[in-house]
């Protein structure tokens, strides 16, 4: 039996669907809000940028076999709830920003250990798995950051619609994430099929090499966009007190988590329904339908999606530092 009935509340008096919509509007204006948002987004985007060639190299590699990938699925998933209640128990009253950062370097590090197996120093799939799972720990870290802001923005009676705006607005852009990784691909045309990553040649492991730090490059660059989030509570709430507002970010925020929700729901749409036919798409994020399938459409939507994480956490973020507003300090990213 469902636990929620058995809970009994009093019932209230619905509000008028446009006053309500009205006042959420007016939540969303507040510059604590609508930076959570664009944070959430843009820290997602570069960071959830992977390296598209690794799974195929997996398997020719380290001969990753289907049990192996399941078992690492599974400590995926207990390291994500170890990780939480970890948090939940010694770090609470942590600096946000703090558990990003280092969590961050964490990840990196765990995933810098990849250049053993390119290098083909010490290839096996176990060590593979561990590095994998470890990673994950910083997702964790990235997910609670995020979403313990919200707890203290939302307004009595809208936390529920302000949870949900935010996290789908985290969510949505997963697909845009993964445009980028199989884009990063046409650079280098030795990893774009598996036959050839299995030649194991030096050019062929010169190339993975340099993707892999690429893809390390782009996922560091997210910590560019720490100062968009508070540090903790306190912080939190003094953003909040100070009522600073802005029509035109609250509607940037909302416009950009609209497009990426349509986008993503688009992808995720075709790519089930005709994934045998569209599927394998560039600008839906797949490998390429056939060897002449051109970019230049998947790469200016790339262009497009770093262009916006980059300009609006620059704007946000260093401009006012440039025009001389704030004072640059390395405390931006603690």
């Amino acid at each position: 039996i469902p636990l929620y009935l058995r809970l009994k509340e009093d019932k209230s008096k619905a509000e008028p669907r446009l006053e309500f919509m009205g006042k959420f509007w007016k939540q969303i204006k507040r510059r604590a809000c609508w930076q959570i948002i664009l944070y959430g987004m843009v820290s997602h985007i570069t960071f959830g940028v992977s390296n598209a060639a690794k799974m195929p190299a997996n398997y020719v590699w380290l001969n990753l076999h289907t049990f192996q990938h399941q078992v690492m699925i599974i400590f995926e998933k207990f390291v994500f709830f170890v990780g939480l209640n970890l948090v939940r128990k010694y770090a609470l009253n942590v600096s946000w920003r703090k558990q990003v950062l280092y969590g961050s370097c964490l990840v990196l590090m765990f995933s810098s250990m990849y250049f053993i197996i390119i290098f083909d120093i010490w290839r096996n799939a176990w060590f593979y798995i561990f590095t994998d799972v470890s990673a994950l720990f910083m997702y964790t870290l990235n997910f609670l950051a995020s979403h313990a802001a919200m707890v203290e923005v939302a307004e009595p009676g809208y936390e529920a619609i302000t949870y949900s705006m935010i996290t789908t607005a985290t969510n949505a852009v997963s697909p845009l994430s993964a445009v980028i990784s199989y884009q990063l691909l046409a650079f280098f045309p030795t990893l774009n099929e598996q036959e050839s990553i299995a030649t194991d040649t030096p050019q062929v492991r010169r190339d993975f090499a340099c993707l892999h730090f690429l893809v390390i490059v782009l996922n560091l660059s997210s910590l560019l966009a720490l100062p968009l989030l508070p540090r903790q509570k306190k912080e939190t709430r003094e953003l909040v007190v100070k009522g600073e507002t802005s029509t035109f970010w609250g509607a940037y925020a909302m416009g950009s988590a609209f497009i990426f929700l349509c986008y993503s729901t688009c992808v995720t749409f075709v790519t089930v329904k005709y994934h045998d036919v569209y599927g394998c798409m560039k600008i839906l994020g797949g490998g390429g339908c056939s060897a002449d399938e051109s970019s230049a459409t998947a790469l200016l939507l790339v262009s497009a999606i770093l262009l916006y994480c980059y300009g609006t956490n620059f704007y946000l973020s260093f401009w006012p530092i440039l025009k001389g507003e704030r004072r640059f300090s390395w405390g931006m990213f603690t």
